[in-house]
């Protein structure tokens, strides 16, 4: 049985706030958001978190079944960063 998902409907229960720099906090409330920010918005130091996230928010974009390990790894990577708002 072949399953089609819907990857622009993936998103957290509870979105996950931080604040980069001195910016306003946002709130990322799915993978896609989190690799956006991940790839381009992250701060210069990137630690084995940041790469265990970007990996599985990259993965969880095509497989939800990933996607709450992909939060809770996103989180991780939040505090790795010290951007948890």
């Amino acid at each position: 049985m072949n399953m089609i998902f819907n990857t622009g409907d993936i998103r957290w229960q509870e979105p996950v706030y931080l604040r980069i720099g001195y910016g306003i906090p946002e709130a990322i409330r799915s993978p896609k958001e989190a690799c956006n920010h991940l790839l381009f918005r992250w701060p210069a130091i990137r630690g084995e978190k940041y790469n265990a996230a970007r990996s599985l928010c990259l993965e969880a974009n095509t497989n939800p079944l990933l996607c709450r390990k992909a939060r809770e790894m996103f989180v991780e990577a939040c505090i790795e960063a010290d951007v948890l708002d």
